[in-house]
């Protein structure tokens, strides 16, 4: 027997169960937030079971897998079969330097990663290496678990791994040629005019032409000699670079610039560790503007931080820098560097302070002794044949005493601040395109010495080994 109002509640019940559902769907998409209008979010890469085992023949397939590779560097930051696939391509594409920061990390996550040994063993001989080179050969010879067929074919070429010339001097070298211009070719102050500050009063002194800023086309060839050999555990390098800046029709413009260093460096408890011997000569318009001989100690190690192969270092700095046109200038600077530099995939940064102090080397010095700081920052990406790095500079001097009485009666301070953006693209293994766009801003609490100059400049480089 149906009872009275039993099926009035039941209906409601059932409405009510209804309103529920769809205020807690309500809830939900409102919780969720607005679909609508919205792209959809990108699918999250993910780092494939297996790679490759040959390498593409073509260098555009090359460029394309590198380029989907950094797309997959997160992914895959723990799979040491990616590094060792992306050094296999670095390295067919006569990369080796790439190569082999790809393939040491594979091997710091697989030590006994099959074939990757072998790869780093090439990417190191092709840089000079051959010491290394030949004892990872050598190790991969004394293990037991190396497939039989790799082994014949190792012992078959056991001569040729032999014959590398451990001793033999490894040379590399470039030619570059660019042509652009710069606003301010003679490096003169921003300011046309000077004050003066004598006893009567202050005194504006105008600026003669000569001493005002050039603007004008140059053009800019370099030429950089590089060459190393071991030297034990270690390694000895000879290295130099000659630029001339020339603008046409200003010969007071031309511009000659040397340095040559000789370096050494050897293991030390895990660290390199070197001393650097340098040289720079400059030359500007004719005349012997600067001339610095330095002696740099230094050591630096890797450090294994995260998914980045980076290293850390420090040195010290004992250098003498001359002015031959005007030898009251010369100071003896002494100071302190640390350094990092980081490398993941296409990707590299770098970070150098320096902090010194130059002693005057004669008592007429105005300003005595100064103060110097340096920071330089450079980031950089690689994307198949094309590279893009931008860099920032900034440097402060400051003297010790007041500079003079007719300019301001003050103490000099000096702050330099340099940024550049630079990109490459890879022609072939031997020649590449390259431009840059330059602004240099130097600002000063006296006005002869604020300046300020723009460049721009492209062109081609040439190098090879």
């Amino acid at each position: 027997m149906k009872r009275p109002g039993v099926g009035r509640i039941g209906l409601v019940g059932l409405g009510v169960g209804r309103t529920l559902t769809l205020l807690l769907g309500l809830l939900g998409m409102l919780a969720a937030g607005p679909s609508w209008g919205q792209a959809p979010v990108p699918p999250v890469p993910v780092c494939p079971s297996s790679f490759p085992v040959q390498p593409p023949t073509n260098a555009q397939a090359r460029r394309q897998e590198l380029q989907r590779l950094d797309g997959l560097a997160r992914a895959c930051n723990t799979r040491a079969d990616y590094f060792a696939w992306v050094g296999v391509l670095w390295l067919t594409g006569g990369r080796p330097q790439q190569a082999a920061i790809a393939l040491e990390k594979a091997l710091l996550l697989d030590p006994d990663l099959p074939g990757a040994e072998l790869d780093y063993a090439q990417a190191l001989a092709e840089l000079g290496e051959r010491a290394p080179a030949r004892q990872l050969v050598q190790s991969v010879l004394a293990r037991p678990d190396i497939p039989r067929a790799l082994h014949d074919w190792l012992t078959s070429r056991e001569g040729d791994w032999g014959d590398w010339d451990i001793s033999a001097w490894q040379w590399r070298w470039q030619l570059q040629s660019l042509l652009g211009s710069e606003s301010n070719l003679n490096s003169a102050p921003s300011s046309n005019s000077l004050t003066l500050t004598l006893p009567g009063g202050s005194v504006p002194l105008l600026l003669s032409e000569s001493e005002q800023p050039h603007a004008g086309m140059a053009s800019l060839d370099s030429v950089a000699l590089e060459a190393a050999r071991p030297l034990g555990q270690g390694r000895l390098s000879l290295s130099g670079e000659a630029t001339l800046r020339l603008s046409p029709g200003d010969s007071g413009n031309k511009l000659q610039w040397l340095a040559a260093a000789a370096a050494v460096t050897q293991p030390v408890h895990g660290f390199d560790a070197g001393m650097r011997l340098g040289l720079m000569r400059l030359r500007l318009g004719g005349v012997d503007l600067y001339d610095e001989n330095a002696l740099k100690l230094f050591a630096e190690r890797p450090l294994p931080w995260g998914d980045e192969a980076c290293r850390a270092g420090a040195g010290l700095d004992d250098s003498s820098r001359n002015y031959p046109a005007s030898p009251t200038l010369d100071g003896r600077y002494r100071g302190g560097q640390l350094g990092l530099g980081c490398q993941l995939g296409g990707a590299s940064l770098s970070a150098i302070g320096q902090w010194g102090l130059d002693r005057a080397q004669s008592p007429l010095r105005l300003g005595g002794d100064q103060r110097r700081d340096d920071f330089l920052l450079a980031a950089g990406k690689t994307l198949g044949p094309r590279k893009l790095t931008l860099s920032a500079q900034w440097s402060r001097l400051r003297d010790v005493d007041i500079y003079s009485p007719l300019l301001g009666n003050v103490a000099r301070e000096i702050r330099r601040r340099v940024a550049r953006l630079q990109y490459e693209h890879s022609i072939n293994n031997h020649m590449t395109m390259v431009g840059y766009v330059e602004k240099t801003a130097q600002s000063a609490n006296i006005d002869l010495f604020a300046m300020e100059n723009r460049a721009l400049y492209l062109g081609l480089r040439w190098s090879g080994k």
